[in-house]
């Protein structure tokens, strides 16, 4: 007999996922956690970054107020805005504390977990046996080879919560969702701020249409963005000196240039699991050797809250559904939306318009309907953004069999809006389908049946076009 039916180590999003699932199973469980349950997510990513957001959001709003008739100036009392920060992260962590965890009859291992064998680890020295492992660990922020930059004091999404002091002039390295999220927070609660970002534009995954959208957002609040120039030196003062010749000075340095897995020290090789550049590799039933599997940001190059706890709660499902090759079930990642919470927020699903073509070719028809026509828009004064739908032709009937292949939205709701899109791809409707939904009128995601219905005929003046690489 082994100790337990699961071991799961790494108590955040995902491995709570892992352990709930197999627990409700009816399995033998515990979590191996070193730190507090909850993860990132809960203490240092999501929770604290999405509060600290919500509090700039409001006093930019209310610096606003002329243009909606009314003027205010608020105050910004930086030490309690990142208490209310705490305070938010305290009310979620219950939902993971360990006495639920204990009524929910999961053990929490407290400690370091170092795996020995295929069926046995340790923790801080104990031994613990098990018949299966998920391995959930995360990753951590990543500090890049630049020369001087690691023996340089600098804030990544650990510390930076720690502040209680405002920035005077706060350098963020890094123009991706994490970069750009807290450079507009910071710049609005009354930090000057510098964007350093190597590749030409900030999120680089995205739209070229939401690139720039976002840039002239960021840029019009007062941020300055230095796009296209690699940093090749860092000094203290902070001093980051740039590939084009120039550099840039502030009084603090925000790293956020990307997560990387955490995997070093847990001694999975012992257990058969492949790393390849610190990632565990699994299939695609989530397996990494005979008795572990993996989920989460420690494996999945999509590294996201979300797709972490649906990856937790599939490999604990898959870890007990048997070695038949028809048993279990695949990690399907086609539709996975996520959003970056700025404000415009913006959200994306599926493929982007050059991927639909580079796939499709021909084929591709791409409808978009700009915020400017918008009434609902209109009346909220955030002209800014827009809907983008990126569609493939059926193969007998063209559009009237078309179905949606991509989907990106940029404005204040865009990460609600974005689900309409994840929806018909997962389920596979026809594009015709979006445009004969009536949708409430004067709302953000009327923008979508428009832009749906110009697949089959002027609106608004406007039809879809032909998607260009």
């Amino acid at each position: 007999m082994t100790d337990y039916d699961l071991i799961v180590l790494g108590a955040g999003v995902t491995g709570l996922g892992a352990a709930r699932t197999a627990r409700e199973a009816g399995r033998r469980v515990a979590l191996v956690e070193a730190e507090r349950p909850g993860g990132d997510c809960t203490h240092y990513g999501c929770i604290p970054s999405k509060a600290l957001l919500e509090t700039a959001r409001r006093v930019q709003a209310a610096r606003s107020g002329p243009a909606y008739g009314f003027t205010a100036e608020p105050v910004v009392d930086f030490a309690a805005v990142m208490e209310r920060v705490q305070r938010v992260i305290a009310q979620v962590e219950q939902d993971e504390s360990p006495e639920l965890l204990a009524s929910q009859g999961i053990d929490l291992l407290r400690g370091w977990g170092v795996v020995t064998g295929p069926h046995a680890l340790q923790v801080d020295g104990r031994e613990v046996t098990f018949e299966r492992l998920v391995v959930a660990t995360g990753s951590r922020a990543l500090v890049p080879p630049v020369e001087g930059l690691a023996d340089l004091p600098h804030l990544d999404n650990r510390t930076v919560f720690d502040l209680r002091e405002l920035p005077e002039h706060l350098l963020v390295l890094g123009g991706g969702p994490i970069g750009v999220e807290l450079a507009q927070a910071f710049r609005r609660l009354g930090a000057q701020v510098t964007v350093v970002e190597g590749v030409p534009s900030i999120l680089g995954r995205e739209e070229p249409e939401a690139q720039r959208a976002l840039s002239a957002v960021l840029a019009r609040e007062g941020i300055a963005l230095r796009t296209g120039a690699q940093v090749v030196r860092a000094e203290p003062g902070p001093v980051l000196h740039l590939s084009d010749g120039t550099s840039v000075a502030g009084s603090h340095l925000l790293v956020a240039v990307g997560r990387s897995p955490a995997t070093d020290g847990l001694g999975l090789e012992s257990a058969g699991v492949r790393l390849e550049k610190g990632r565990v590799v699994t299939d695609a039933k989530l397996s990494a050797a005979p008795t572990v599997w993996a989920a989460g940001d420690c494996t999945s190059k999509l590294q996201f809250t979300h797709v972490g706890d649906e990856q937790g709660r599939l490999a604990a499902k898959n870890a007990f559904a048997g070695a038949l090759p028809w048993s279990g079930t695949a990690w399907d990642d086609r539709v996975i939306p996520w959003v970056t919470f700025t404000e415009p927020e913006v959200a994306h699903v599926g493929l982007t318009e050059a991927q639909a073509v580079a796939a499709h070719g021909d084929s591709v028809r791409v409808s978009v309907v700009h915020d400017t026509a918008g009434d609902r828009a209109r009346t909220a004064g955030e002209t800014d953004g827009f809907v983008k739908l990126v569609a493939v032709e059926g193969r007998v009937g063209g559009m009237l069999l078309g179905k949606l292949v991509g989907m990106t939205v940029v404005g204040p709701m865009a990460g609600e809006q974005i689900a309409e899109g994840a929806l018909s791809m997962r389920a596979g409707t026809v594009v015709g389908r979006l445009a004969q939904t009536v949708h409430a009128y004067p709302t953000w995601s009327l923008s979508t049946r428009i832009a749906a219905a110009r697949f089959f005929g002027p609106q608004g003046g406007e039809t879809a076009r032909k998607g260009r690489a």
